[in-house]
């Protein structure tokens, strides 16, 4: 099932001068949770209720004093969005891992065509699942919903790939940088002969903990395979994505987790980085793996561009 075919078609749009007073009136009028600001057919940011309400408890605090802004002071600019032919598994999973209750809908031609919410989609869900109940298990779709890696608690593959498109969609839709790390724990294969594949998945959790407190806000981070983690900075440039990642290194490196085969004694991570503004997800993760490839080779425990 696709975005187009649970959206609202019929979304409530106004102009980024509005007053808010018209704008609630209009939302209350209409019954709608959310104001797309646009202009001249083209989304410019989005307004929610939660943001009116924020709005409203700012007002009563400080007495009521001030007028009352207009969309475009209140908005959030360059919302995430997603396309008609986006399937709403995806569309689904972005809200959630983003925690998103709106997503606004783009044609090809980036125009504004519609906004579906977390509950469309949670129905579109839901109504796959009841048409699929005869042919497969209700756990085997669970997994579709399934965001985390178990082991290291961070995002796993499938969730990975699904914020890399929307992330490299946005970044062209906006002509912005973003940025992809591959991080390896250096002589792990040691580590698990000489203390066991328990041990090996405790410290695995570990580190990639670690990654996820270090890293900033905006970024996120996703199981790539076996030792491997992905790390994705959205609208960042390559010097920005190698302070960052080497801030990560510095942190595990700081853990000093014992690995008593390693030259340094202690577990520590190698790095590759990657950015661009208008490439491909799927060339710039092989980019950033040969950049890897080469921070092993010279002497670990360092991070290394593809530039160089």
């Amino acid at each position: 099932m696709l975005v187009k075919e649970v959206m609202n078609a019929h979304p409530l749009c106004m102009a980024p001068d509005t007053l808010v007073s018209e704008a609630v009136e209009a939302l209350v009028a209409q019954q709608e949770s959310c104001i797309l600001v646009v202009q001249e057919n083209s989304l410019l940011g989005i307004v929610t209720e939660r943001d009116l309400s924020h709005l409203l408890a700012s007002m009563i605090r400080s007495g009521g004093r001030g007028q009352l802004p207009q969309l475009d002071a209140l908005m959030t600019a360059e919302p995430v969005c997603v396309e008609t032919s986006d399937p709403c598994e995806d569309a689904l999973m972005l809200s959630r891992s983003r925690n998103l209750r709106h997503l606004p809908v783009l044609d090809e031609q980036d125009h504004v065509v519609g906004v579906v919410t977390q509950g469309h989609l949670l129905e579109a869900f839901a109504a796959l699942m009841d048409e699929q109940v005869r042919l497969r298990s209700s756990l085997a779709e669970m997994q579709l919903l399934s965001l985390e890696d178990p082991l290291l608690g961070v995002g796993n593959r499938r969730a990975m790939e699904v914020d890399l498109n929307f992330t490299e969609a946005e970044a062209r839709r906006h002509d912005k940088s973003f940025a992809v790390a591959l991080l390896d724990i250096d002589f792990f294969k040691r580590f698990n002969d000489r203390y066991g594949h328990q041990a090996g998945d405790v410290a695995l959790h570990q580190v990639a903990q670690t990654i996820k407190a270090t890293v900033r806000e905006s970024d996120r981070v996703f199981r790539y395979g076996g030792e491997e983690i992905l790390v994705l900075m959205p609208e960042t440039e390559i010097e920005a994505a190698i302070q960052c990642v080497e801030r990560v290194r510095e942190a595990v490196e700081r853990m000093e987790l014992e690995n008593a085969d390693a030259p340094l004694g202690t577990l520590t991570v190698s790095a590759g980085v990657e950015a661009a503004q208008a490439g491909s997800w799927q060339g710039m993760v092989a980019a950033a793996d040969e950049a890897l490839y080469k921070a092993k080779n010279g002497g670990r425990n360092r991070v290394c561009s593809a530039l160089g």
